[in-house]
């Protein structure tokens, strides 16, 4: 038996009594946890049993804005209630319906008023017959399960089908007679959502303790983060992507965060942040702009070996996000589905623009003003329509890129580090492959590191004094100062920029892409719209407070034009100049002025900054002014992210064309010959679904239109100018014209001459007509 020594045992009962107290806290530190997790886990199986009915009342002149409903005409009165007819096949739709829940009851109050005998009543859920009934000559409702398709669609569809019938004197095919419709989300539980919020508050728990934070502000962050994640789960309404995936972003984006700031209420501030914009598509309205599937379409192309064109055998550079195409075609490439993984990546760039701004204005200004400067852009409806709302487009993409490039310039002026140079260098390349704006950001960017050199390098000579004196030991000596920085950055943006441009100019044949002679050429009335454009942006991104921006100039102008205030406000003022004379931009949300969100932040941040340290003087005017920008940061946060109230019905609009016109891509698909053709005036969706020649009405992918002078010029929406109905019908020749495109050609008594008109029904059962040209 092993005996233990007096002194062996004289330091194990040293020991015991630390041992044991550590053990007391890991155990206290996991119970918290555990409990922490549980009730997360909990809570979140029954966040989901009480969803709220989506009520379509087709008894008002507006019957639902949640939903798309096809096949339903005009509301009608007769002596006893308020009802619609539908025709022959009528359908109401819930974009990304299954998201939110996996079954459905709806429900429909009808009336089989057929002039003979009752007609069979056909019930469908996404095309797939569920029941057919022989309703009575009286209102009936009828309730029917609604279950997610086998296939991955994440949309519901619940549509009804009978033999219609055209009274005397009327020419519309009239189906039943409905008064209101249900479509009733049935509770559920989901245990991967429990298991997710459970593992990833867990993961969060252990790196936020890793990084240096305390047991109580690590579970005050996380018991935060967790109760507001836990709230929008139970708020979670139909988005394109489901809870999981923004969750899992949000816990990610949460855990970036702890990298950037230490303070326990600025990792809170930052996290919360960060999850309300991934949660942006669902908070709010989600789109897709019917612009990206230009982008698919040349990737497609490329994918399949036609090159990078968008009609085959066609040459014209129709797109200005050479980047953002290429990584369409990678995942085309890949088998997937790049309008899935552009959703993805809209909710991935909104919270990396925040971090990374924090992070920026941090190493700027202080922690208190980087989070201020978090907030203006997490709160700017600009920024999330395009990212974590939809859209699809490059915006977001390139807004990260001139970010993280700016951002490494202005640490090459703080420092010495080449790394920094080349990196700013590499970063503002990628940025102008991924919109030409990236050409003038880089121009810019030279232009205030040669004025910063020249003057560091003369105030290292002595100043004006010795240039007077000296004036080539001052010159000699400033471009040795800058010549290292300039050719490094020159020369990694050139190595990268030029071989590219070279080959799309070889490739296309012009040295702008074909969309900047689509959409320019307006002169004065162009510049007017542009203003107009650059005003409506002004008043809703800070209004009187972006006048802030203009402080560090009138305390001392000579200090701020060499330092990143001077670079900030030089970038800001020559793009926002630029945006104004090439007449802004159609979309809603000012796209053009999403990528100087970050800088005008941080500018005005900054500008918040310096009247609060002006304020310092004395104890009361301290107060008053931190009271005063405090209230001032909420009113501008809040009104900024309601401002979409306004337009949520038209981007719900533009979602819901960009589907229709799909529909119509796939008939052509289905019914069109290989050599046939189409004309349109939404250029992307149906020629990335119908496989066939297209040819685009605005001349955005068309030289010719492209390049026609209009006698006035910039005074309509930005790209939908410039048209040619004769070219089109006499040289084109389309095969198919959408009727819904009349007004372009002159209306039907010039589309009558070459054309006649046919009805069609698309995959979904959508009516639709088109004019086909006569053999």
């Amino acid at each position: 038996m092993k005996t233990i020594s007096p002194v062996q045992q004289k330091s194990w009962l040293a020991i015991k009594p630390w041992e044991t107290w550590q053990l007391r806290h890991v155990v206290l530190e996991v119970a918290l946890a555990m409990l922490l997790l549980a009730a997360v886990a909990g809570v979140s199986l029954f966040a989901r049993l009480h969803l709220p009915r989506y009520v379509i009342d087709l008894t008002v002149p507006m019957p639902a804005d949640d939903l798309n409903m096809v096949g339903f005409h005009a509301l009608e009165l007769n002596e006893s209630f308020t009802y619609r007819w539908s025709s022959g096949y009528a359908f109401v739709q819930l974009p990304s319906g299954y998201h939110a829940a996996p079954r459905y009851l709806a429900s429909a109050r009808v009336w089989a008023a057929h002039p003979q005998v009752p007609q069979p009543l056909t019930f469908l859920a996404n095309e797939r017959e569920l029941v057919t009934v022989l309703p009575d000559r009286s209102f009936r409702t009828y309730h029917l399960l609604l279950t997610a398709p086998a296939h991955d669609e994440a949309t519901l569809r619940f549509a009804f089908q009978t033999v219609p019938f055209s009274p005397p004197g009327d020419v519309r095919a009239l189906g039943v007679i409905v008064t209101n419709m249900t479509i009733q989300p049935l509770p559920y539980r989901d245990g991967s959502v429990a298991l997710l919020l459970a593992s990833g508050l867990a993961g969060l728990w252990g790196w936020m303790r890793w990084r240096g934070g305390t047991r109580v502000s690590t579970l005050l962050v996380c018991a935060v983060l967790a109760t507001f994640l836990l709230v929008l789960y139970a708020l979670y309404r139909p988005a394109p992507l489901r809870y999981s995936w923004l969750a899992g972003v949000a816990l990610l984006a949460s855990a970036a965060g702890m990298l950037i700031v230490q303070a326990t209420a600025a990792r809170l501030a930052l996290a919360l942040l960060a999850t309300l914009v991934s949660f942006g598509g669902t908070l709010w309205p989600s789109w897709f702009s019917d612009d990206t599937f230009i982008s698919f379409q040349y990737a497609k192309n490329l994918v399949a070996g036609h090159g990078l064109v968008y009609n085959i055998g066609e040459r014209v550079e129709g797109y200005t996000n050479f980047l953002w195409t290429m990584m369409a075609a990678l995942v085309l490439w890949l088998g997937r589905d790049p309008v899935f993984w552009v959703y993805v990546a809209g909710v991935v760039l909104a919270p990396t623009i925040v971090l990374l701004t924090c992070w920026l204005a941090l190493r700027l200004m202080g922690i208190t003003w980087a989070l201020s400067a978090a907030l203006f852009v997490a709160t700017s409806q600009s920024l999330l329509i395009y990212t974590a709302r939809g859209a699809g487009l490059e915006t977001g993409f390139f807004t990260l890129l001139v970010l993280m490039s700016s951002a490494f310039y202005v640490l090459s002026q703080t420092g010495t580090r080449r790394i920094h140079v080349l990196l700013a260098g590499c970063g503002f390349a990628l940025a102008t492959l991924t919109r030409p704006e990236g050409v003038l950001v880089m121009g810019l960017t030279v232009m205030h590191l040669l004025f910063a050199s020249s003057q560091a390098a003369l105030q290292a000579q002595g100043g004006l004094a010795f240039m007077r004196v000296h004036p080539g030991q001052c010159i000699s000596h400033s471009l040795r100062v800058m010549r290292e920085p300039l050719v490094l950055i020159l020369g990694t943006y050139l190595i990268i920029v030029l071989p590219y441009f070279l080959w799309r100019f070889t490739y296309y044949g012009d040295l702008l892409p074909n969309t900047f002679y689509a959409k320019t050429g307006g002169g004065v009335p162009q510049v007017l719209r542009g203003l107009r454009y650059a005003q409506g942006f002004a008043l809703i991104f800070g209004g009187p407070l972006l006048l802030v921006l203009l402080l560090p100039l009138g305390i001392n102008w000579r200090t701020t034009v060499t330092t990143w205030r001077g670079y900030f406000l030089l970038l800001v003022g020559v793009y926002s100049t630029y945006i104004i004379l090439v007449g802004g931009d159609h979309f809603r949300g000012e796209r053009f002025f999403v990528p100087l969100i970050p800088w005008l932040a941080i500018l005005m941040a900054d500008g918040g900054g310096a009247i609060y340290r002006w304020s310092c003087r004395t104890p009361i005017l301290r107060s008053v002014t931190a009271v005063m920008l405090s209230f001032s940061l909420l009113v501008f946060s809040g009104y900024a992210i309601s401002r979409t109230a306004s337009f949520d019905h038209i981007l719900r609009g533009l979602d819901e064309s960009v589907w229709i016109w799909r529909e119509l891509g796939w008939w052509m698909d289905d019914h069109a010959g290989y050599e046939e053709s189409i004309a349109v005036m939404g250029a992307g969706a149906i020629a990335y679904y119908s496989n066939r020649m297209t040819v685009d009405l605005l001349g955005l992918n068309e030289k010719h239109i492209a390049r026609v002078a209009m006698p006035d010029m910039g005074v309509g929406a930005a790209g939908h100018e410039k048209r040619d109905p004769d070219y089109v019908l006499h040289v084109r020749q389309p095969t198919y014209i959408p009727r819904m495109w009349d007004d372009y050609f002159g209306g039907e008594e010039v589309l009558e001459a070459h054309y006649t008109l046919m009805k069609i029904r698309t995959r979904y059962g959508r009516e639709m007509e088109l004019w086909k040209r006569l053999p």
